[in-house]
C-alpha cells in the first residue's frame, strides 16, 4: 500500500520534490522551450536545505527572467541532479556533464524509478535470533512478516545426506511491541549413531508445530527486554517402519520398551524465556536468554511400557552479534541446562546434559532476502525443542536457512533488456546466471520419446532470487548403463524438488559478467525398489555476453547423495539466430568417475514475449538436475514448452 501511494505521487507531482537516497542531490525541472511572445516561462527550483537523512526539504519558488531562455532549441523537459556538499545549492555550471533523468509518463517507468533507488541501512530489519535457541529482544514492524525455511544436520552420518531436520518459520509483527510466530519441523531419518544391543536398528520420527509470542516489555536506546512464550505439538516415533525403513509396525523395535513395536506418542510441550538485548555500538550487541523447556519425561506409556525421556530443562544462554556491515552479521551463542532434565542421548540410551553452542553469518543479499548459516551441535528447531542435541549422538554439524521478508526492499536494477530476458529463462542442461525480474512467474513442462516427463514452477521474490517452488520428473524409458542413472533414473521412478536460485553478480550492477548459484533438496522415489533417498544438487553459475547475439555460460554443479557424490562442469552458448529464433550447444563434462558426460543440441523459439517452444536432442539421463549428470545408452528426442507471466 506505501509504495502505491508513493509510486502515485511520483506521477501525479512529476517527482518534483523525489531525492535519491544516497546521492545527496537535488532535482531542478526547466522548461526549456522556446517561449511565446504571451508567456513568460518560469522555472521551478528546489532549493531544499533539511537533512538527508530525515527527507526534510524547505522549497524557494523563483521566477526566472525570460532572457535567460530565448534561444532554447526543445521543448523537452530536462532533469537535472546537483551535487553538493552542504546545506546551499551549487548553481550547476554551464559547462558541467550533469546526469539527465526522463519524468515517468506512467506506472511501469514509475516503477522503474523507484527500482533503482540506492538501499540505506535502515531499510534492513534487525536479527530476531542469533540461534534457533538464543533469542534476541528484537521484534518486527506492525504488518511487516517474515518466514524463514531451514535445516539441520550433522556434518557425518552413515544415513544417505544426513539426519536433516527441516523447518518453516513464520514471523509476524503484531504491533510494534509483539511478535507472533508459527513453526513447524520434521525429521524423519534413523538415529545417526547405531544403538548397542540392537541387532535392528529402531526407526526415528520427529515432528514438531505450533506457536509462540514474543512481548517487547522495555525498548530503551540501548536496551531491550521481552517475555517469550510457546505452545508445541510434539509427535515423537520411535521403531516400526519410521524413517521410511521396511513396512509395518514391527519393523523395527523402540527406544523406549522391550515391546519390539513402534511406539508414538503426541505430546504437549511449551517453552518460556526472558531475552535481553544490549546494543552497546551501532556495530555489537550482546544478548542475554535464560528460560525454561517443558519436555515429557517418558515415553512409551501404555504402548508396551514408560521408558526415559529428556523431562523440563532450565538453562542459561547468551550470544553476541557482530555487524560490520548492515548487510553482514557474525553470530555465536552457548546455552548451559542447569536442572535435573536432560537433553542429550548416546548410542547406549544414557542421558545427560550437554551444552549447545552455535556460530555463523547472517548475510542480507537485500532487506527482503537473507541467507543465515551456523556450525552448531543443536538439533531442534522450535523454541521448546531446540535445546536437544542430535539424537544418539552429540555431533557437531551445521544448520543453513533462507529467509525471505515481502515487502522490504529489493536491490536496485534497471530492468532488463530483451535479450537478457531471454537469458533468464535457463538453458537446457546447463543453466544460466540470470533469474527473471521481481514477482515474474515461470511455467514449464518437457516430455521425450520415451514418455519422460518433468515440470517446474518458479517464483521470482526479488530481482536477484528466483525460488524453485516446485518440480519433479518421472522416468520411464531411460537406458542406464551406471548405479547412479539407474537409481535416480531408473524405470518407473521420480523425484520431486524444492529449491532457490540467486545472481550475486551482475553487468546491471557494475559487474563484467553475471555469477549465481543454485541448489535444491528433495526426494527420488524408486516405486519398483521402494527405495526413497534423498540428495542435494547445488551449482554455481557464470554468464558472460560476448556481444548483443552470443552468450556463454560456465556451470560448474554437484550432486550429493548417500551412494556417491556426482561432479561435472557444464559448458553452453546462447546464439540468437533471428530475433525470436536461439541455438543452445550444451555438454556436461564428468569430473569424477561417478559421473557421466553427456552433450545436448536444443533451438528455443519465442512465439511471444510470454512464451516459448524447445526442440532438442540429447544423451543426458534427464534435464532436471541430477539428471544432467548421467546420460543415457541412446539419443533422446524432446520438446518443451515455457511460460512465463
Amino acid at each position: 500500500m506505501i509504495r502505491k501511494f508513493f509510486l502515485t505521487i511520483l506521477l501525479t507531482a512529476g517527482l518534483g520534490d523525489f531525492q535519491f537516497r544516497e546521492s545527496r542531490a537535488q532535482v531542478i525541472w526547466k522548461p526549456i522551450e522556446t517561449p511565446k511572445v504571451h508567456s513568460t516561462p518560469l522555472i521551478w527550483e528546489n532549493t531544499g536545505s533539511g537533512s538527508l537523512k530525515r527527507r526534510q526539504t524547505t522549497t524557494k519558488w523563483e521566477a526566472v527572467p525570460e532572457s535567460e531562455y530565448q534561444n532554447q532549441p526543445s521543448s523537452m523537459v530536462v532533469w537535472e541532479v546537483l551535487q553538493h556538499e552542504d546545506d546551499e545549492i551549487i548553481p550547476p555550471s554551464q559547462t558541467a556533464s550533469k546526469p539527465v533523468v526522463t519524468p515517468p509518463s506512467n506506472l511501469d517507468e514509475a516503477e522503474a524509478l523507484f527500482g533503482i533507488i540506492p538501499l540505506k541501512p535502515s531499510d534492513y530489519q534487525p536479527l530476531l535470533r542469533l540461534s534457533p535457541l538464543v533469542s534476541t529482544a528484537e521484534t518486527l514492524p506492525v504488518e511487516q512478516w517474515r518466514i524463514a525455511f531451514g535445516t539441520i544436520s550433522p556434518f557425518e552420518s552413515d544415513t544417505g545426506t544426513g539426519n536433516q531436520n527441516y523447518s518453516v518459520n513464520l514471523d509476524i509483527g503484531f504491533n510494534d511491541s509483539l511478535l507472533l510466530s508459527l513453526f513447524v519441523s520434521q525429521a524423519d531419518d534413523p538415529l545417526n549413531a547405531p544403538l548397542t544391543g540392537f541387532s535392528t536398528q529402531p526407526g526415528n520420527f520427529w515432528q514438531s508445530y505450533g506457536a509462540a509470542a514474543r512481548w517487547q516489555v522495555l525498548n530503551q536506546k540501548k536496551w531491550k527486554l521481552a517475555i517469550s512464550g510457546s505452545l508445541e505439538g510434539w509427535d515423537v516415533g520411535s521403531g516400526g517402519d519410521d524413517s521410511f525403513a521396511n513396512a509395518g509396525d514391527n519393523a523395527s523395535p523402540n527406544i523406549f520398551n522391550d515391546s519390539s513395536s513402534r511406539v508414538f506418542t503426541r505430546n504437549i510441550v511449551g517453552s518460556l524465556s526472558l531475552p535481553m538485548s544490549w546494543q552497546v555500538s551501532d556495530h555489537w550487541q550482546f544478548s542475554f536468554n535464560p528460560g525454561v523447556s517443558f519436555l515429557p519425561a517418558t515415553q512409551g506409556a501404555g504402548q508396551g511400557g514408560a521408558g526415559t525421556f529428556y523431562g523440563t530443562n532450565p538453562y542459561v544462554g547468551g550470544g553476541v552479534l557482530f555487524q560490520p556491515f548492515p548487510e553482514l552479521g557474525l553470530t555465536a551463542s552457548l546455552t548451559q541446562p542447569i536442572g535435573s532434565g536432560t537433553n542429550s542421548f548416546d548410542a547406549d540410551l544414557q542421558f545427560s546434559r550437554v551444552p549447545i553452542y552455535s556460530a555463523g553469518i547472517n548475510w542480507d543479499l537485500n532487506p527482503r532476502i537473507g541467507l543465515q548459516g551456523l556450525i552448531t551441535n543443536g538439533f531442534g528447531t522450535t523454541p521448546a525443542t531446540a535445546l536437544l542435541a542430535l539424537p544418539s549422538d552429540n555431533r557437531l554439524g551445521y544448520s543453513a536457512s533462507f529467509v525471505y521478508t515481502p515487502g522490504t526492499a529489493d536491490t536496485p536494477q534497471v530492468p532488463l533488456t530483451p535479450r537478457q530476458q531471454t537469458l533468464a529463462k535457463g538453458g537446457l542442461t546447463v543453466n544460466t546466471a540470470l533469474v527473471p525480474s521481481d514477482t515474474t512467474k515461470v511455467a514449464w513442462i518437457n516430455a521425450d520419446n520415451n514418455k519422460n516427463i518433468n515440470g517446474f514452477f518458479g517464483y521470482s521474490i526479488s530481482n536477484i532470487i528466483q525460488l524453485n517452488l516446485f518440480s519433479s520428473g518421472s522416468h520411464k524409458n531411460v537406458p542406464q548403463s551406471s548405479e547412479h542413472s539407474r537409481y535416480f533414473a531408473g524405470h518407473s521412478s521420480w523425484n520431486w524438488r524444492i529449491g532457490g536460485k540467486g545472481v550475486a553478480f551482475s553487468p546491471l550492477r557494475g559487474a563484467p559478467f553475471w555469477g549465481g548459484g543454485y541448489i535444491s533438496m528433495g526426494r527420488a522415489v524408486d516405486k519398483k525398489n521402494k527405495r526413497a533417498p534423498d540428495y542435494v544438487f547445488a551449482e554455481t553459475m557464470a554468464t558472460l555476453e560476448l556481444n548483443k547475439k552470443i552468450a556463454i555460460n560456465f556451470n560448474p554443479k554437484l550432486a550429493w547423495s548417500g551412494i556417491g557424490n556426482l561432479l561435472g562442469i557444464g559448458l553452453s552458448s546462447n546464439i540468437q539466430l533471428t530475433p525470436k529464433m536461439e541455438l543452445v550447444p550444451e555438454a556436461n563434462i564428468a569430473m569424477n568417475q561417478t559421473t557421466q558426460s553427456n552433450a545436448t543440441l536444443g533451438i528455443r523459439w519465442h512465439a511471444s514475449d510470454n512464451f516459448s517452444f524447445d526442440i532438442y536432442a540429447s544423451t543426458a539421463a534427464s534435464i532436471l538436475d541430477i539428471g544432467q549428470l548421467v546420460s543415457s545408452d541412446e539419443l533422446r528426442w524432446g520438446t518443451r514448452l515455457l511460460l512465463n507471466f
